[in-house]
């Protein structure tokens, strides 16, 4: 089984960057494809036949991902950013998992962090993703896939959502919905494999960024009972005192915005 990491980056010009990431493991002992989006006056090369690099002058996170899975050659591959840093032995038990349940072609491990608090709530064991809530929140740093079968059933990364683009978050979810359309083997497996600092700009339910792509994301999965969910979403921030109640039409017209704007991408 050739296991390989594949990771996102920008404008990197040597690959000093990967020494925290593998600061527990001995890096010459993976594959590693790097994928690094940048311009034509910085470039990344390796002369490390293990470490590949392609640069890219596209932009876009779920470019940048597709791009290293119609490159990669690991028979299992590990979605990776820039700013991880993988546990001791991480990619044996990613392999050891993967042999435990051969039928599975997508694997859900655990975030840990640098601290006593943690990234995120997990399941309290292992089990098998069945359903549009076992998949919603996901991280990309998260998944581990056999690649032949991510590419024989041509799932891919949705390139109008992910950092870079008008919808910042929300690919993960749609690349595994379209695993879980596919009928997949999907499981979530209790183990950590990467750490990560704490960091919840992202988390931000109250901002444009993240309600304009929540109700993108309704409308994929809901057409035009979207409207009536986006509705019950803003309540639900009215609630949690996410936004205040001066603010719910405002808010309600950057979901309509989200929706509209989404529409136009596919129709064009």
């Amino acid at each position: 089984m050739i296991f390989e990491v594949l990771i996102s980056t920008m404008n990197r010009k040597d690959l000093t960057f990967l020494n925290p990431i593998f600061a527990n493991n001995n890096i010459n002992d993976f594959h590693i494809l790097i994928v690094n989006q940048t311009r034509s006056n910085t470039i990344l090369k390796s002369n490390e036949k293990h470490i590949r690099v392609i640069n890219s002058y596209e932009f876009g996170l779920s470019k940048s991902r597709n791009i290293a899975i119609e490159n990669a050659i690991g028979d299992v591959c590990l979605i990776a950013d820039d700013d991880v840093q993988f546990v001791k032995g991480f990619d044996k038990i990613i392999k050891k998992t993967f042999l435990k349940f051969p039928d599975a072609s997508i694997i859900k491990f655990k975030i840990d962090t640098f601290g006593p608090t943690k990234f995120k709530r997990y399941p309290s064991s292992s089990k098998r993703l069945l359903s549009r809530k076992d998949i919603s929140g996901i991280s990309s740093i998260e998944i581990a896939f056999k690649r032949r079968d991510i590419v024989r059933n041509k799932i891919y990364f949705n390139e109008n959502f992910g950092l870079g683009t008008d919808f910042p978050s929300g690919e993960e979810y749609l690349f595994l919905r379209k695993a879980l359309i596919k009928k997949l083997h999907m499981r979530f497996e209790n183990f950590f494999i990467v750490r990560h600092s704490l960091d919840f700009s992202t988390n931000n339910m109250g901002s444009d960024k993240f309600i304009r792509t929540k109700a993108a994301l309704y409308f994929i999965d809901y057409k035009e009972f979207a409207y009536l969910l986006l509705v019950k979403f803003i309540l639900f921030l009215l609630i949690k005192k996410s936004i205040k109640i001066s603010q719910f039409v405002d808010k309600f017209e950057t979901g309509l915005h989200g929706i509209r704007h989404y529409k136009t991408l596919i129709s064009t």
